[in-house]
């Protein structure tokens, strides 16, 4: 073999060795993220009005109001993905809701969780902050009560270049212990610092960047301008399925959890689904679905 074609293979091996070591290097983010505290919280699959899963600052942006504006922030921070998961508790239909937010470095984090904490005082259903432990530092917690009597506990903190997001949303009980537990678990977990994935959280130029968070406080207020009615919406505006009752369904609507198992939605509808007025159609937490006819017995 010639000098030519052996180097052009030494390279080419050297390329896949190099593309996978920093593949394996970017951190999982899916661990960081504490189990629900009980085995009666069921994971709600993903759906088109919720996030779960990877998510980018576009996906998140979308999630909370399709503006761009809240999507320039991210990157202006530095962001580079993002994951979340949920549940729901069987019986009270309670939800639970875990974020993690990656940056390129702690300066990014740090913006991103003040803003955040910036917007939970000015939030119009505020109720009143909730004390965080010594074991969660650089954290804020604040319990809101919505319009239609439902409490939410939002907790966020930060550590290293992450910054974490805990809710809580109840329509009975006030459920601030158990999102500050969550949040001490993932905080007690979390590295100092992430490996990126390479060349993630550049989307704005690094002269940009550096010059927006060397004035963090004017940044934080245009971004609030920015972005207020945008969080407000999304704060408001709690899963389909959890505002009328609807089930857990399956994410291609084929099938309905009773609990125990998954049921085919074009054969039986869940005994508690609403009902429409002439009683035809039930509804699944998003469409209104045809009642199914009667099988005959036997």
């Amino acid at each position: 073999m010639g000098n030519r074609a052996l180097s052009g293979l030494l390279s080419a091996i050297l390329a896949i060795l190099l593309a996978a070591v920093g593949a394996e290097a970017a951190t999982d983010l899916h661990p960081l993220l504490a189990a629900p505290p009980t085995a009666d919280w069921t994971d709600v699959p993903p759906t088109s009005t919720n996030l779960i899963g990877d998510f980018t600052a576009h996906d998140y942006a979308a999630y909370v109001a399709g503006n761009s504006g809240i999507e320039f922030d991210l990157n202006l921070y530095g962001f580079t993905r993002g994951y979340a998961l949920e549940w729901a508790q069987r019986g009270s239909r309670d939800l639970l809701v875990e974020r993690v937010f990656e940056f390129r470095d702690a300066k990014g984090a740090r913006s991103w969780y003040t803003l955040l904490r910036l917007l939970d005082k000015i939030y119009g259903n505020y109720t009143s902050d909730i004390p965080m432990p010594p074991s969660v530092p650089n954290s804020y917690g604040a319990l809101f009560t919505l319009p239609d009597g439902a409490l939410q506990s939002w907790i966020e903190f930060r550590k290293g270049n992450l910054a974490f997001e805990v809710v809580a949303d109840s329509t009975t009980n006030d459920l601030s212990a158990t999102a500050v537990t969550q949040a001490a678990t993932e905080y007690a977990s979390a590295p100092s610092q992430t490996q990126v994935p390479p060349g993630a959280g550049q989307a704005v130029n690094d002269w940009i960047r550096n010059i927006g968070i060397a004035v963090g406080a004017l940044v934080v207020a245009l971004a609030i301008v920015i972005t207020i009615t945008i969080v407000l919406v999304t704060r408001r505006r709690r899963p389909a399925t959890f505002l009328v009752g609807g089930p857990m369904m399956s994410p291609d609507g084929a099938y309905w959890w009773d609990g125990q198992r998954w049921r085919q939605a074009s054969i039986e509808a869940p005994p508690n689904a609403p009902r429409s007025p002439d009683g035809a159609h039930w509804w699944d937490g998003r469409i209104w679905r045809p009642y199914p006819a009667a099988r005959p017995p036997g």
